[in-house]
């Protein structure tokens, strides 16, 4: 098992120096530095889910509130720190679902080839 985690841990170091994750560590970063442009994804994101815990529990959701998460949305739409890390974001998950696939083939095809299917 050992050398499961030792090849595991060099993956996440291949991983960590990947172009599209130094993107996104970066665009994190670049919005952490923009105090207003994080402030203003933290108040879209805790209103989204208010509105998303009301609805589960079959309470009624104000227009008010509506219109507050539109208003929200469309500034978190035009802010282009946090359209710039939601691009990287996109494309990192992308690569980690490509990666996980990747690992989840070879896994299905070994215990295939060793069952003898």
């Amino acid at each position: 098992m050992d050398d499961i985690i030792a090849d595991a841990a060099a993956l996440g170091k291949k991983i960590a120096s990947h172009p599209k994750m130094k993107a996104f560590v970066a665009s994190v970063d670049a919005l952490k530095a923009d105090g207003e442009a994080e402030s203003l994804l933290k108040k879209y994101q805790e209103k989204s889910r208010e509105i998303d815990t009301k609805a589960s529990q079959g309470k009624p959701v104000e227009v008010d509130e509506k219109r507050e998460l539109a208003d929200l949305q469309k500034k978190v739409a035009s802010n282009d720190k946090i359209k710039a890390m939601i691009r990287c974001e996109t494309d990192y998950l992308d690569l980690m679902r490509r990666i996980n696939d990747a690992i989840d083939r070879a896994a299905a095809e070994a215990h295939g080839a060793a069952s003898g299917s």
